[in-house]
C-alpha cells in the first residue's frame, strides 16, 4: 500500500514539475531538458534524504569497517553521525560498548560472539595521532559461516 501511494505521489510530482517548468520555459527541447534535469535532481535528493536505514550486519561473510569518535558515533560512510552501537544487534551492544571504550583508552581488543546462528568476529582498535593521543576508534566486524547453536542462549561471547 505504501509503495503504491508513493508511486502515485511520484507520478503526480513529475507531472506537476513538467507542467510548471513547461509553462515557465516553454515546451521546447531546452525546456523539456530542464524539466528532466530538475526531476532527476529531485529524485536523487529525495533518495539520499529519505533512503533506508543504514545496513546492519545480516549477510554471512559481510565485513564492516567503522571509525567512531568518543561519543561512539560513526564518523564516515553511509552511517555517519549515527550511533555505532545501533549498527549491530541489541544483544551484542553491551560487550561492544565496553570494548569500544577500552579502544578509546588506547587498548586493542578482539572478540567473537554468536548471534542468530552466525559467528561475528570483532577487532576494535584505537586510532592515534602522531603524538600518541587517541583520536578515534575503529571497529572491524565480520560474520563467519553459520554455526550450529551450542546453547539455548542467543549470544555467546568468546574473548
Amino acid at each position: 500500500m505504501k509503495r503504491a501511494l508513493s508511486l502515485v505521489l511520484l507520478a503526480c510530482g513529475i507531472v506537476v514539475v513538467c507542467a510548471g517548468l513547461g509553462t515557465t520555459v516553454g515546451f521546447t527541447p531546452a525546456g523539456m531538458a530542464a524539466s528532466v534535469v530538475a526531476i532527476a535532481a529531485l529524485l536523487y535528493a529525495g533518495g539520499i534524504w529519505f533512503g533506508g536505514a543504514s545496513p546492519q550486519l545480516t549477510t554471512p561473510g559481510a565485513d564492516t569497517v567503522m571509525v567512531f569518535n568518543r561519543l561512539l558515533q560513526v564518523v564516515g560512510g553511509q552511517a555517519a553521525g549515527s550511533s555505532l552501537l545501533a549498527q549491530f544487534p541489541a544483544p551484542i551492544r553491551p560487550e561492544l560498548e565496553m570494548r569500544c571504550r577500552m579502544a578509546l583508552g588506547g587498548e586493542h581488543t578482539h572478540f567473537s560472539c554468536e548471534h542468530a546462528g552466525a559467528r561475528i568476529c570483532f577487532d576494535i582498535s584505537p586510532v592515534q595521532s602522531v603524538a600518541g593521543v587517541v583520536l578515534y576508534g575503529i571497529v572491524i566486524a565480520g560474520q563467519g559461516m553459520p554455526v550450529p547453536a551450542v546453547s539455548t542462549e542467543p549470544l555467546t561471547t568468546v574473548a
